[in-house]
């Protein structure tokens, strides 16, 4: 049986689709992958390994789009999946619900795109600062995308101007009246970029508006749960005509971190660097203390309100 190296674009119901030199394999993954095997520490080198105890791994699914992975070829283009290569970054949460597990949704991004409607429905702008602090911590560029500006009634570009002070790059679309539709086309020509929002934001949506064969599934927002429908049920690689492969998922509605404690929080706003270490205290928490930088440029405006309310709840509640 031969083993072979390739990418991960698509996993629905056990099913992962992987690209070897452009053709598709329909794999399964190996059982091994969900648990981790522990070794007695009296013989590493020994040849002949027994496994002391087996865990299962905290996490949702091993294996995620963008992932590259070692697979042995079966027959009928199918495969397993025996090992998952080191990633160079990932974007992960917290599992839905009362779950003690990490989701993944993708790895080896290029950058992150978070996306939110101007209206239907309105932006949450707690769950996109959420979205921010895990790009922050993987170190991965942003731009922020804010749709369906042609239902723009009251101006974003207040808030959004926030966000632009900070650093972030803001752009502005309509699959409507066709705004922004060339920034974001060149926005998404180099390597992979993956789409994160809330359902009925319109990420589907800014793909069929780029690429109109490839017909995903929309549908309209809730007006009775006041919420976007779900579209997208799986994680995908599209790869685009003009260049450039897309992460599209379906949309959340929280967005809980994984693995980052309360006082690795400041870190994850980037406006607060300039003020850490400025504090009549070196353990801060910018939350009660005296004399604290981060909660005085607050005070004088050099923080934004809106951002310092997120951290605090971020940092109560990673």
């Amino acid at each position: 049986m031969q083993t072979t190296e390739g990418i991960v674009v698509r996993r629905h119901l056990g099913h992962y689709l992987v690209i070897i030199d452009g053709k598709q394999w329909d794999c399964a993954i190996s059982s091994l992958l969900r648990k981790q095997l522990e070794y007695p520490e009296a013989s590493p080198g020994s040849r002949r390994r027994r496994v002391q105890r087996v865990r299962r791994v905290r996490i949702t699914d091993p294996v995620v789009i963008g992932d590259r992975v070692t697979i042995d070829r079966g027959d009928d283009w199918t495969g397993m999946i025996r090992a998952v290569l080191p990633r160079r970054n990932k974007v992960s949460r917290k599992a839905s619900g009362s779950s003690r597990k990490e989701q993944l949704l993708a790895a080896n991004i290029d950058r992150v795109i978070p996306i939110f409607a101007v209206a239907d429905p309105i932006p949450d702008w707690n769950l996109l600062d959420r979205m921010l602090a895990i790009a922050e911590w993987q170190d991965l560029p942003v731009t922020i995308c804010i749709n369906k500006m042609d239902l723009e009634r009251e101006p974003i570009r207040d808030i959004t101007s926030i966000y632009e002070r900070v650093g972030y790059r803001v752009i502005f679309t309509s699959t409507e009246t066709d705004v922004g539709k060339d920034e974001f086309r060149q926005l998404l020509r180099e390597g992979t970029a993956l789409f994160v929002g809330p359902s009925g934001a319109g990420k589907s949506s800014l793909l069929n508006w780029l690429q109109p064969g490839l017909a995903l599934r929309t549908a309209e927002v809730s007006h009775v749960r006041g919420g976007g429908r779900h579209t997208t049920t799986h994680l995908e690689l599209i790869s685009l005509d003009g260049g450039g492969l897309v992460g599209d998922i379906p949309g959340v509605k929280e967005f809980r971190l994984w693995n980052i404690k309360p006082e690795d929080t400041p870190k994850l706003f980037r406006e607060f660097a300039g003020y850490l270490g400025g504090c009549q205290f070196s353990d801060c928490s910018h939350v009660h203390e005296p004399d604290c930088a981060i909660k005085n440029a607050v005070q004088t405006g050099h923080i934004s309100h809106l951002r310092y309310e997120s951290y605090l709840r971020v940092r109560k509640d990673p």
